[in-house]
């Protein structure tokens, strides 16, 4: 994932948090912030030291950034955090998959032309 599209700063997250929407299911938790003013996306995960050790943590991460690559042009142009919770550590690729699409379909996350 590109820089351009990452939430990095405390501030950005904290805007997010504070103005933003959120959504869960059982394994993510996903916030999300309008900019008019921005043309592409940005993203920010939050994967703690509950879900288990670095290696783990990494792959849960490596995961969801794969998933949000591959529907990124179906995406709103938005600001989103996507916090990962314990059940998330014992998913496979297809599985974060299918659950960020269900958490981004419950936001309305994605563009009117999409056929999902």
């Amino acid at each position: 994932m590109k820089k351009r599209n990452r939430l990095k700063k405390n501030e950005d997250f904290q805007k997010v948090f504070k103005r933003g929407t959120s959504m869960a299911n059982r394994q993510f938790v996903l916030y999300t912030l309008d900019q008019p003013q921005q043309e592409e996306l940005r993203v920010g995960l939050s994967v703690s030291k509950k879900i288990g050790n670095a290696v783990v943590r990494n792959r849960v991460k490596r995961l969801i950034r794969q998933a949000v690559q591959e529907e990124k042009e179906l995406l709103k142009p938005k600001d989103f955090i996507i916090i990962a919770r314990k059940p998330a550590a014992d998913l496979s690729f297809e599985e974060t998959k299918k659950s960020l699409q269900h958490l981004f379909r419950k936001t309305s996350l994605y563009k009117k032309s999409s056929s999902k």
